[in-house]
């Protein structure tokens, strides 16, 4: 009962911190001056706030009143006033502060979109702005209107927990711009990835429910989200390890591969090597002048959990993370009663530690498992989006896979991952069941274990309440239309890339 009692008591503490996330309306009508500044110390064209500082502020376009029938700034539903959630009035905020900076730089004439924003494409961008908390919200919209995808996501979902995070803007623009500019040119990891999945598990807290006793917790999954693939290189940790043991590649090195590449499996002994290096070069640019928007405590509080979750993306960690996350559901649903193995076994409290400082480090022990397991999620969780998002994921992926085949052909003489995925003239069929060997065998066990545990009704549970049966709705429904969706081409005709297929999808 005492350690319920605590339990409860660190849970009521996220409820009341919820006020000062709250932003009133009136906030998003303030002057864009604020981020004005923020594009004269980042002159390359980008996808958010502002514009040059010298422009005084009567040549500037204006906002009309928030009063005005035509006014660009997002409100509440109609009705919701009273009961909109804190959460809903810090992501309306944020997304009018920049929706707003994003129409003073399309006019004018920003090379961070793909052309000059008509009115009706100020009111699109204005809408799926605000729809970034719901989980089937298209990131390849936000793709088509700038060519800056995760710094535009990025600072909004960031800046919604402005009043929560300690942090320099100007400098948080640089981070940005520094890590998605590090993301290379593969048809898959790259920055639009990185984008989608910080959105995903923005959805997961905004959205979904999903809140952390420490103030800096969402925030730090929302960052590594952001930044858990910076610099991939397209190749899976199988094929740079043995490239590694093979001496010298065979085939040229050429972008977007690199010398480097060469190293990362001697560099990490093999333990996660390209996730041992995006947490590398993230704490790198966190550290420098130019680009440390965070003070150096904060950095110092949210380094492990962002390392733990980040270095949780691994896949060769998914049999294991499955194994903890049952686990975890059995302690919980036996809480109280004596266990054999806890599930966070062998990581263990401090020996020292009384009841008290045991029962918050098995709190904030689970806090980080959490998060590690929610970014995992997001990172795989494509199936779970609406099915015409799915296909152009896979596509890309099964691209990826396929370009990395050819280079296993030719520096290895022979494929060293599984035909089916990574053979480009493997048949139609084998691909078909190799997708859905992914969907039914590797995603949808994790979101059914993850739904199961957001539904116990144990008090101690971080993630109790939490609501993705949106997800899993989704992932079930894709999988039945994946098993019914028709290949064009006949079973036994080699695959061949094409460029429409996206388009005839």
């Amino acid at each position: 009962d005492e350690l319920r009692s605590r339990t409860m008591s660190a849970l009521s503490s996220v409820s009341s911190r919820r006020p000062s996330l709250r932003r009133d309306i009136s906030d998003t009508q303030r002057s864009a001056s604020e981020y004005m500044s923020l594009e004269a110390r980042s002159s390359d064209n980008l996808c958010y706030p502002g514009d040059d500082t010298d422009e005084s502020e009567d040549d500037a376009p204006k906002e009309p009143p928030a009063t005005s029938s035509s006014s660009k700034t997002l409100q509440l539903p109609p009705g919701s006033t009273g009961n909109a959630t804190t959460r809903q009035r810090a992501a309306i905020a944020a997304s009018n502060r920049a929706v707003s900076q994003v129409l003073r730089q399309s006019s004018k004439g920003s090379t961070g979109f793909s052309g000059e924003l008509s009115s009706d494409s100020s009111k699109k961008l204005q809408e799926m702005i605000y729809k970034l908390a719901d989980w089937n919200f298209d990131i390849f919209e936000v793709a088509e209107m700038t060519q800056r995808p995760l710094s535009f996501v990025g600072f909004v979902c960031l800046d919604a927990y402005s009043k929560l995070v300690d942090f320099d803007k100007p400098k948080l623009v640089e981070f940005l711009r520094e890590i998605e500019g590090s993301y290379r040119k593969v048809p898959y990891h790259n920055s639009l990835h990185g984008a989608s999945v910080a959105r995903c598990v923005y959805s997961f807290c905004a959205g979904c429910g999903l809140a952390f006793t420490q103030e800096y917790m969402e925030f730090t999954i929302v960052l590594a989200g952001l930044v858990h693939d910076v610099h991939h290189p397209g190749l899976t940790p199988a094929f740079l390890s043995k490239a590694s043991m093979d001496g010298e590649w065979l085939s040229p090195i050429t972008p977007p591969l690199e010398e480097a590449d060469m190293e990362l499996s001697l560099k990490y002994n093999d333990q996660s090597p390209l996730e041992n290096m995006h947490c590398a070069i993230t704490f790198q640019l966190l550290t420098q002048d130019r680009t440390g928007f965070l003070p150096k405590d904060e950095v110092m509080a949210m380094r492990k959990p962002l390392v733990r979750a980040i270095l949780g993306t691994d896949m060769a960690k998914h049999a294991e993370t499955m194994t903890r996350l049952a686990a975890l559901i059995d302690n919980l649903e036996h809480e109280g009663e004596s266990v054999a193995v806890p599930w966070h076994w062998p990581a263990k409290p401090p020996a020292t530690a009384d009841e008290e400082q045991r029962a918050m480090w098995e709190r904030l022990y689970q806090e980080e498992f959490i998060m590690e397991l929610f970014l995992h999620a997001a990172d795989i969780g494509n199936p779970t989006l609406p099915f015409p998002q799915w296909v152009k994921w896979n596509r890309l992926v099964q691209r990826e896979f396929n370009d990395q085949g050819d280079r296993e052909l030719a520096e290895f003489g022979e494929l060293i991952s599984p035909p089916a995925g990574f053979d480009r003239n493997s048949t139609v069929m084998a691909e078909h069941a190799f997708t859905k060997g992914f969907m039914q065998y590797l995603c949808l066990p994790l979101f059914q274990k993850l739904h199961d545990l957001t539904q116990l009704p144990c008090p101690s549970s971080v993630c109790r309440g939490v609501n993705i049966s949106g997800c899993l709705d989704n992932l079930k429904k894709n999988i039945e239309a994946w098993e019914d969706y028709k290949p064009r081409r006949e079973a036994t005709e080699p695959r061949e890339d094409d460029d429409d297929d996206d388009a005839q999808d």
